[in-house]
């Protein structure tokens, strides 16, 4: 392999023969190429900015639905987990903590970590990754359908209860 060439202050770090994949090999021309800095840097800074004050907009127009100061020396029925822990509180309702906390998270991890090795499809395309599709979609409509079981139907002592049906303290 020859030495890496070095062009007003560019250094080309090796060149691999043949052709691309999908379509026609493009030689970049000067007019092609834009700097990422200052360009690419300024429309994230500004888009991220712009999130940012629409962000604080929304919090000075509206208060945020916060409940009176905790208590330590008593816990409200039911005290349930963020909208993003539901589902894992709504397995432990159902499950031995040791099952519900440790091997159903671990299994679904490990899952989804050996999905390429199970799905060795090479296709890029959904349509051909039907393995892949079907066991993501059922993790997804589980994980979906427990979190709002426990955030949307839980009421006292975690008793089912419709979210049009009102209730106040104790059932």
């Amino acid at each position: 392999m020859s030495e890496p060439r070095v062009e007003d202050g560019k250094r080309v770090l090796g060149v691999v023969p043949g052709m691309p994949a999908a379509g026609a090999r493009k030689v970049p021309d000067d007019q092609d190429l834009v700097m990422t800095s200052p360009h690419l840097l300024v429309r994230h800074a500004v888009a991220a900015l712009a999130v940012l004050l629409l962000v604080l907009v929304i919090s000075i127009l509206f208060d945020a639905p916060l409940r009176e100061i905790a208590n330590p020396f008593e816990t409200p029925n039911p005290e349930k987990a963020p909208w993003y822990f539901a589902a894992l509180q709504e397995l432990l309702s159902h499950f031995h903590p040791v099952i519900a906390g440790v091997l159903i998270p671990t299994a679904i991890i490990g899952g989804l970590l050996a999905l390429p090795y199970i799905d060795r499809n090479p296709a890029v395309a959904l349509k051909a990754r039907k393995v892949a599709v079907a066991a993501f979609t059922i993790f997804l409509v589980v994980w979906i359908v427990l979190t709002l079981i426990g955030f949307a139907f839980r009421g006292p002592n975690w008793g089912w209860v419709w979210p049009w049906e009102e209730w106040h303290g104790e059932l």
